[in-house]
């Protein structure tokens, strides 16, 4: 598995295994979505991943009032660091934004992206759910 490039991970303590993360949008794990959005992170990273913010105490509505990427959208689907951990997925701290976080995958196929939507909720609705601020 490659991993980010040094210069863009924080270095922080491992994540806790109960942390919540949380993708938005109700398609945001679709096959499509997620050959785009792996694909960019390839090209401008080297490395296969997908960005989610964690939800410090569960609360998706305060992330939604600091994070305009999940604030905006109706819908989110969520999952434990564990989850993923233990599906095979790394969770790793990175950019600047302290609640972004990269899972990380080993390839970007068909099959992977099955997997890490299995570690993922259905979509449920956002309780900060606010698209004009």
């Amino acid at each position: 598995m490659k991993l980010p490039p040094a210069g863009i991970i924080r270095h922080e303590p491992p994540l806790d295994d109960l942390l919540l993360v949380v993708r938005g949008g109700a398609n945001s794990l679709s096959d499509s979505v997620l050959e785009r959005s792996v694909g960019d992170c390839w090209e401008q990273y080297a490395f296969f991943g997908v960005s989610v913010f964690g939800v410090p105490g569960d609360d998706l509505v305060v992330l939604s009032r600091s994070t305009m990427a999940i604030r905006r959208r109706s819908k989110v689907r969520t999952a434990r660091c564990g989850e993923l951990r233990a599906a095979g997925f790394e969770v790793m701290a990175t950019f600047t934004n302290p609640g972004h976080y990269s899972v990380v995958l080993s390839d970007a196929t068909p099959e992977r992206f099955a997997l890490l939507r299995s570690c993922f909720s259905s979509p449920v609705d956002n309780p900060g759910f606010k698209p004009d601020l």
